[in-house]
């Protein structure tokens, strides 16, 4: 059974400003928050903040589509 996109991770290049950006736009502050990735919760999405990701050639967000079995799908 396909459970959609849960997670999506936004490349950011000042993570402290994107940190304060998000939090006040989602209205949670995060759950993890960490020099090389801040996740927040917001239901049963996840955004993550990743400071590395324009270094790794992320050009936008990456959405991780969840499923139950990765085999089988």
């Amino acid at each position: 059974m396909n459970q959609g996109i849960r997670t999506f991770i936004y490349p950011v290049k000042d993570l402290a400003h994107a940190k304060a950006l998000y939090s006040a736009l989602l209205g949670v502050e995060p759950y993890a928050d960490a020099a090389y990735y801040v996740g927040f919760r917001v239901g049963d999405q996840e955004i993550g903040l990743d400071p590395h990701g324009h270094g790794k050639g992320m050009t936008g967000p990456v959405g991780y589509w969840e499923v139950d079995d990765i085999k089988q799908s």
